[in-house]
């Protein structure tokens, strides 16, 4: 019985998600990290996404990363879509990104406020209406 509970479940979220019109199939984060002081990489961690794509940031391991004390996802709108903290030493973070659209990720050292480094980001993939 659990079982077909989840699974009813899981489909009464899923229809929500892609009669509500913002279900993305197959979400993809583009971003060019070449010259960037703290972020190695990006890539999106799920096969689908709702409002949010999940999203994987690599940080690279240089003196800069040892300054970051938090990750800040800013939306189109200039908005706070996110922001969560980094450990000494953590060399990845997930976050989410706003899907079907551009935003920053802007890593700070909250303890003087300031911005260590900032990546613009391409969210995109199959949106499904």
């Amino acid at each position: 019985m659990p079982r077909i509970r989840r699974s009813l479940v899981a489909l009464l979220v899923v229809s929500a998600l892609a009669f509500g019109g913002c279900l993305t199939v197959g979400p993809t984060v583009e971003a060019d990290t070449e010259g960037s002081a703290v972020f190695e990489s990006v890539s999106a961690t799920e096969s689908w996404s709702g409002t949010g794509v999940r999203t994987a940031i690599t940080l690279k391991s240089t003196p800069a990363v040892e300054d970051v004390t938090t990750i800040s996802v800013v939306d189109e709108s200039g908005r706070t879509f996110l922001t969560t903290t980094v450990h000494p030493g953590q060399t990845r973070a997930v976050v989410s990104l706003p899907a079907q659209s551009n935003a920053t990720v802007v890593a700070s050292d909250s303890v003087n406020s300031s911005t260590v480094d900032k990546l613009n980001v391409t969210v995109g993939g199959n949106a499904i209406p």
